[in-house]
């Protein structure tokens, strides 16, 4: 990893930093996520809000996870990414551990794929940047790498996304990966961009769309379209101030942090 300039303004031009070196991977499991415990937060932090199973806001900040025995406590559907613009997108992720909850990261793609070989999506992501919050942790994300939450995106270890939906483990895809690697699996890994994008939009539309689970669906679609069906693209990335955006759908607001680290981990 390269040293980071120190952090500015999320609008500055992305040619005059260099930032971390990182990558990004996919999940949605359905679980409450880490940050929605509030031993996890600040003292002076609200945490993270779940859902129930049909994604109404839980009251309880210490309901217990979908993902453990008799829990209720869902991620809830409204932290599915959006595009701003054709080369700039919000969403939230899982980090790796540490006082990391309500933390923004810009996060720019470098062209190339981290470990998916000569991927058409990644290629295509070229100069597209996001800015992500962690709201999550995975025991099994490295430091500089973001577990971007995408519909559709793979459960991982855990999934209460199954009996949520009600759908059948086949139709969420690939365990890890999701839709897009139940759709390389069938297409072959050499398959051209826009039949990986036909094919995962499709999956989209079968799973959220006819279910009328609208989030989801969207966010599902923007990996197909802004995300252009990338395959773990690689990137560089720095710490910055959340924008008031991403604050007002998460609810995770630190304020202004003194403390933006612009070291890379």
């Amino acid at each position: 990893s390269s040293s980071s300039s120190s952090s500015t303004s999320s609008s500055s031009s992305s040619s005059d930093w260099q930032g971390c070196s990182g990558y990004a991977t996919r999940y949605w499991d359905c679980c409450k996520a880490h940050c929605s415990w509030s031993e996890n937060v600040p003292d002076d932090v609200e945490a993270l809000p779940s859902c129930g199973v049909n994604d109404q806001a839980l009251s309880d900040v210490d309901a217990v996870s979908a993902c453990d025995n008799g829990g209720d406590a869902h991620m809830c559907q409204g932290l599915a990414p959006w595009a701003v613009s054709d080369s700039l997108a919000y969403g939230y992720a899982a980090t790796s551990s540490g006082d990391v909850c309500g933390r923004c990261f810009e996060i720019e793609f470098t062209g190339s794929s981290y470990n998916g070989g000569d991927d058409p999506g990644s290629a295509a992501l070229l100069g597209k940047r996001m800015i992500v919050q962690a709201t999550n942790i995975g025991y099994d994300v490295g430091g500089g790498q973001f577990d971007i939450l995408v519909p559709g995106g793979g459960v991982g270890a855990f999934n209460a996304c199954s009996a949520q939906w009600g759908v059948s483990n086949d139709e969420l895809g690939a365990q890890y990966g999701g839709f897009l690697a139940a759709c390389k699996s069938e297409l072959g890994w050499n398959a051209s961009r826009d039949q990986y994008k036909s094919c995962l939009t499709q999956r989209c539309d079968n799973v959220f769309g006819s279910r009328g689970l609208t989030d989801l669906h969207q966010g599902c679609l923007w990996y197909a379209d802004w995300m252009e069906a990338a395959d773990n693209p690689s990137l560089k990335y720095r710490e910055v101030a959340c924008p008031t955006e991403i604050i007002l759908r998460s609810g995770v607001d630190r304020g202004f942090l003194n403390d933006i680290d612009t070291s890379c981990n």
